[in-house]
């Protein structure tokens, strides 16, 4: 017998838990990572996804048309000017969303170290400032850039002078959904009444659907360009009416925005017998007096300028051999694009008039890029005149090259 025990076995002892990392927080990417976003496609032509959790949304990136020999659009690293601040603003503003976008600046330029140091964003912030009539704000900021540089602020154009010779035309191509962010282009094309444009063109071939919104803005605008008998030509309907067409069968419930521009579409296209069917029935469906049939004089139009893709005219400037652009560049602007290779196969440099373009969105700026290329790869030089800040820092971001900015002679 044992006079000691044998003491019990110890249990092994458990294995410590894992212990898994705890995966940083989620990164807003920069405007920066979005507009590269637009190039890592893939050869197939599937699109990167989008980033969640993020405020700024780019839309349309996959309707970039690439040249053949080009797999994507290039982002510069590094240009003079550029801060985050500024390229997030730029973006906003691209999308129409131009509040944001002023407020963005003026928070930056105020707070944002890189911001307050760059230039372009200070102009930037001019040129939201004058654009939104906001002359107050244009004087005090004008008094803090003297300080800041050390030199002289962009001075206020007063909106009331007399236009220039850009005033006696006008382009605005309406695309995508009619909505609150169609205003931008509205405000263009009141623009255009006020300082009685005389040849001004609105085109609605890229319209693919509305709100009750976008119909009342669109709608009001061309009730008060009808009101003052200007001479403007409301292009390529068609898809827009069959839109709304479509629409007004289900009766109020469309909603009297698409009523009210579907006949005032009507009056525009002199269509007076369908004008008054449906005037009748939406008598009947919002219980109110229809409006009458009050038709806008007519505008001769030539083939040219009415066929699919026709490229939108220059507007007249002193320069005979200067192509100018106007009004909101969206989408693939194909007849924008199909004007500057035509008038580039003529000459070996090709100036651009841009100052006339009150805003470029993102598809449309990495259109531009690729027509630039595809111009310069014939041993040419492209030239753009009078870009406004906010849209050159769109440019810029894209992938433009800083040479081709060059300021228009006054």
């Amino acid at each position: 017998m044992a006079l000691f025990s044998k003491p019990p076995a110890k249990k092994p002892m458990p294995p410590p838990p894992e212990v898994r990392p705890v995966p940083p927080a989620p990164r807003r990417p920069s405007a920066r990572e979005l507009a590269a976003q637009a190039q890592g496609r893939t050869r197939g032509g599937a699109t990167a996804s989008e980033p969640a959790g993020q405020d700024i949304t780019v839309t349309g990136a996959s309707l970039l048309e690439l040249a053949p020999a080009q797999g994507g659009f290039e982002v510069a690293q590094a240009n003079p000017g550029l801060c985050s601040v500024l390229e997030n603003a730029a973006l906003l503003y691209a999308s129409g969303q131009s509040g944001p976008a002023r407020t963005l600046l003026e928070q930056g330029v105020q707070a944002d170290a890189d911001a307050r140091v760059s230039p372009l964003a200070w102009l930037g912030l001019f040129d939201m400032l004058q654009r939104a009539g906001d002359r107050a704000a244009h004087d005090q900021l004008a008094l803090q850039f003297v300080v800041q540089f050390e030199r002289s602020a962009p001075t206020w154009e007063d909106q009331g002078k007399p236009a220039g010779p850009k005033a006696a035309s006008g382009y605005v191509a309406f695309s995508g959904k009619l909505g609150a962010a169609s205003a931008t282009q509205v405000e263009v094309l009141k623009r255009a009444i006020d300082r009685g444009a005389t040849t001004s063109r609105v085109d609605l071939a890229q319209v693919t659907g509305f709100d009750e919104v976008g119909a009342k803005l669109l709608a009001g605008a061309l009730a008060e360009a009808r009101r003052r008998r200007c001479a403007l030509q409301v292009q390529r309907p068609e898809r827009l009416r069959a839109t709304l067409g479509a629409a007004v069968k289900r009766g109020r419930e469309a909603g009297e925005g698409a009523w009210m521009l579907a006949l005032e579409l009507l009056q525009w296209q002199q269509d007076r017998t369908t004008f008054e069917d449906l005037a009748v029935e939406y008598a009947i469906a919002f219980e109110l007096s229809p409006p009458s049939w009050e038709p806008p004089p007519p505008v001769e139009t030539s083939p040219d300028a009415t066929a699919e893709g026709a490229a939108p005219a220059a507007a007249p400037v002193s320069e005979p051999e200067l192509l100018a652009w106007t009004g909101v560049m969206a989408g693939s602007a194909i007849p924008h694009f199909a004007q500057l290779s035509e008038y580039a196969q003529r000459r070996a440099v090709v100036p651009v008039d841009l100052s006339g373009v009150e805003r470029v969105d993102f598809v449309c700026a990495g259109a531009l890029l690729n027509a630039i290329n595809r111009i310069e790869a014939q041993r040419k030089s492209v030239q753009l005149l009078g870009v406004s800040p906010i849209v050159r820092a769109l440019l810029l971001l894209i992938g433009i090259s800083p040479r081709h900015f060059v300021k228009k002679a006054p």
